[in-house]
């Protein structure tokens, strides 16, 4: 840590002596009805207040300061809009396009729409923003959007098993993300298939210029979602001249391009790759993980009128077990012993296409992802056939198709659209199940799917003076399965309302019944050409209702407070473990890969309170508390705590900006503990059992969900220094994540007690001696971190 401070010390006095340059701010303003370019807009800068006004092409430039600062953009018959917390620096104009909404002809104020307070009419609530400053600043994040998010309403900061990202008390497969409008399979690196989250984004956010989440008050032209949509969108690469940057995070280095492909076309790239893999080398940690990847957009404006925007993105992952230690702890020794090696290669590619008429504008999305996953596990890790424990290998290719069209009458708003896609999966799979009475099953499948997915939209929504009122619907179907292929069994209505009954406060509501697929994983799972799951599945189910109250003023702080209720049906029910698939996170590689049918149920019900003030003179803060319940049947019925039931979780976070361009930022996040299975040690303890799963079997049948770990609470630090030159702005940063060795509870190791030689001792009557051992981690993550922009 000493070394980290004096080095960050040498670069900032080394660098202090050069001069600040000019900041550049410019961009577009058009109205939403035919994106016209909109004459005489006031684009301000609040603080020093530098303004323009936009020409008749509705174009705008601003010089000024490097800095942070709010934009106010307002227009005569037009509803005002904020932005809160725009970074201007050297090295690059700060590119931004308004699209203003005209106020509606009952409207009896002048109402302000602040980006980090978005809302919509069919989304009025459980809708959280976050602005390109704070997914690149956020403490304990080191440029990570999978943990930024971590400090949201309704979000988990943090789970005992692996990084799955909970949302509302919901499983971690329920969540979907839109990069620029066309979906990506995941968010993160090394993400265990069925689930979401990894330990490392798969999205730069150095290229994101902001990214909306939506935890329920889902939009219809969304599908497949029970517990979140995450929208991202991309800033657009520079139209002046090429450019680009140099950055060094956390776990990763990497280098940004960009620059203008022509008048009317610039191109955005990314490129990363993983260092970190030698650091967990050195640290001992059972798992050495490699990734790279990278990101591209590029945008073609033949004229005002339309719009192609092309997104790719790419990633490839590699774990090995670490061997190399010969002082092996026993933790060590444990998790290389039941933990497989694989790889994970992914690729989205996809165009979005915008046409814009006087009174609407078309979309048009086609877009392929493509994702190969192969793991593999031998006993003692010596790669012969009789060794062989597990070998799994999926391809999933999906082929995506949307169309919609979204319009404007007066105080109306209609949105319909379909969309149609053909997935391909094949999925071979190699690997044993014990049972409850210690009889070891054979699992060997190779199977593969066709499948047409399709399914239509619409959506209404009107204004009366204060109070907005939206409808929507939705049917999906599929031709996985004659349920499933009945699309009018899966309608999924939904309506908002929200009643502004005083200038700052807000009444908001929806409700919708929302639908969502199974799981891959289970629904290939069979024998040698048939799918054995094929006539038991169905689309999972949740009924959900949401209330809200919301206070806002002008000066950029806001209060919420939501109640939410989620009630689930049609959940797979693992037949073997005897659980539903809501409380499946035990393996490494994938879950679900059983006999299943869809007969679980569960709710989740909670409160939800947040806090926060956007920039105002120099600082920023935002707090939230969360309480959920989370409970899904067991195997006689019954509704039990879920893996995922925290109860109560709470994040601060706070910043600071100071002369000279420093900058400080503190968070700290609290979760209670997640309810977990203890073994069946008896089970568990039989040397062939052991032999199999190298690891203990957790008593489902008994004691579902019965012990709970303690609460986990983290402090993150970070301060960064920026220096602007001529055309180039350099930022030094120092990222300390877990500032305060917080230990993280996770769930006891079962273990083999062992002799001097490191062999099992075998107890007698065929079973191995064990012991279980603390399993709990917690180290500060130290980040020295470098964004240097030319």
């Amino acid at each position: 840590m000493k070394k980290l401070l004096s080095t960050f010390i040498v670069l900032v006095f080394f660098v202090f002596n050069f001069h600040g340059q000019n900041a550049v701010f410019s961009g577009f303003v058009f109205s939403e009805k035919g994106k016209e370019p909109l004459l005489g807009a006031t684009i301000r800068l609040v603080g020093p207040n530098a303004a323009a006004i936009s020409s008749e092409n509705g174009k705008f430039e601003i010089k000024t300061k490097p800095g942070i600062y709010n934009v106010e953009v307002s227009a005569l018959g037009f509803i005002s809009q904020m932005v809160y917390q725009l970074e201007l620096t050297s090295a690059k104009p700060a590119y931004y396009e308004f699209i203003l909404i005209a106020k509606s002809h009952e409207m009896k104020e002048v109402l302000i729409t602040e980006d980090a307070f978005s809302r919509t009419k069919e989304s009025p609530l459980s809708i959280h923003s976050l602005s390109a400053y704070e997914l690149e600043r956020m403490p304990g994040s080191a440029l990570d959007i999978s943990k930024t998010i971590r400090s949201l309403p309704g979000v988990s900061p943090r789970v005992s098993f692996g990084y799955n990202i909970v949302i509302r008390g919901g499983a971690s497969n329920e969540n979907r993300f839109y990069l620029d409008g066309i979906e990506i399979p995941s968010l993160t690196h090394f993400t265990v298939q069925g689930t979401s989250g990894g330990p490392n984004s798969i999205v730069n956010a150095r290229m994101l210029k902001s990214a909306e989440l939506h935890t329920g008050a889902f939009p219809s032209n969304r599908p497949n979602a029970l517990s979140s949509v995450l929208e991202m969108t991309q800033k657009e690469g520079r139209k002046d001249r090429f450019g680009g940057s140099f950055n060094l995070g956390y776990s990763d280095w990497g280098f940004q391009l960009e620059g203008p492909m022509g008048k009317k076309s610039s191109f955005f790239f990314s490129a990363r790759e993983s260092y970190v893999q030698h650091v967990l080398e050195a640290l001992g940690l059972p798992v050495i993980p490699t990734y790279s990847d990278v990101q591209y957009k590029q945008v073609y404006r033949p004229n005002d009128k339309n719009e192609i925007t092309i997104v790719a993105l790419g990633g490839y992952d590699k774990y090995r077990l670490n061997r190399t230690n010969n002082d092996s702890s026993e933790a060590l020794l444990y998790n290389v012993g039941y933990i497989p090696e694989g790889n994970i290669y992914q690729y989205t590619t996809g165009i979005h296409y915008k046409h814009y008429l006087p009174k609407s504008v078309y979309s048009v999305v086609f877009s392929r992802n493509w994702t190969l996953n192969k793991a593999f596990k031998y006993r003692d890790n010596l790669e012969v056939p009789q060794n062989l424990l597990m070998r799994y290998q999926t391809i999933e290719a999906e082929n995506k198709f949307r169309l919609e069209q979204k319009g404007y009458e007066r105080e109306w708003e209609w949105a319909y659209g379909v969309n149609g896609e053909w997935d391909e999966i094949r999925a071979s799979n190699f690997s044993y199940f014990t049972s409850r009475d210690a009889k070891i099953q054979t699992i060997d499948y190779s199977n593969r799917l066709n499948m047409l997915r399709f399914g239509f939209f619409s959506n209404i929504a009107r204004v009366w003076k204060n109070v907005s009122l939206s409808g929507g619907l939705r049917m999906d179907g599929n031709s996985y399965n004659s349920k499933m292929t009945q699309f009018w069994r899966q309608i999924s209505p939904r309506i908002s309302a929200s009643v502004q009954f005083s200038p700052q406060w807000w009444l908001h509501g929806n409700a919708g019944i929302y639908y969502q697929l199974p799981s891959y994983v289970v629904m290939l799972y069979g024998s040698q050409g048939e799918l054995q799951n094929q006539n038991n599945l169905d689309f999972m189910r949740s009924n959900q209702l949401v209330l809200g109250v919301e206070h806002k003023n002008q000066q950029g702080y806001q209060v919420k407070f939501e109640g939410f209720y989620k009630k689930y049906s049609q959940v797979p029910f693992l037949l073997f473990d005897s659980i539903s698939y809501a409380n499946a996170n035990a393996n490494y590689v994938l879950i679900g890969n059983q006999l299943a049918n869809s007969t679980s149920t569960g709710r989740a019900y909670g409160l939800e309170f947040q806090s926060k003030q956007q920039l105002k003179k120099n600082y920023f803060w935002m707090f939230n508390a969360t309480y959920v319940v989370s409970e899904f049947s067991n195997s006689v019925g019954e509704l039990v705590p879920s893996s995922w039931d925290n109860r109560y979780f709470s994040t601060l976070s706070f910043g600071k900006v100071f002369a000279k361009h420093w900058q400080l930022g503190l968070r700290y996040s609290y979760a209670g503990g997640n309810p977990y299975t203890p073994y069946d040690i008896a089970l568990s303890s039989q040397m062939n059992v052991w032999d199999i799963n190298q690891r203990g079997v957790f008593d489902y049948a008994n004691q579902l969900n019965q012990a709970r770990l303690p609460g986990f609470g983290q402090f993150d630090l970070r301060v960064d220094k920026t220096f602007h030159f001529n055309k180039k702005s350099l930022n030094l940063f120092i990222d300390l994540a877990n500032a305060n060795r917080s230990s993280l509870p996770s769930v006891p190791y079962l273990i083999l007690e062992r002799d001097a030689n490191r062999q099992p001792i075998v107890a007698g009557n065929g079973q191995y001696k064990t012991k279980l051992i603390n399993a709990d981690t917690g180290r500060m993550i130290s980040t020295f971190g470098i964004m240097f922009d030319f």
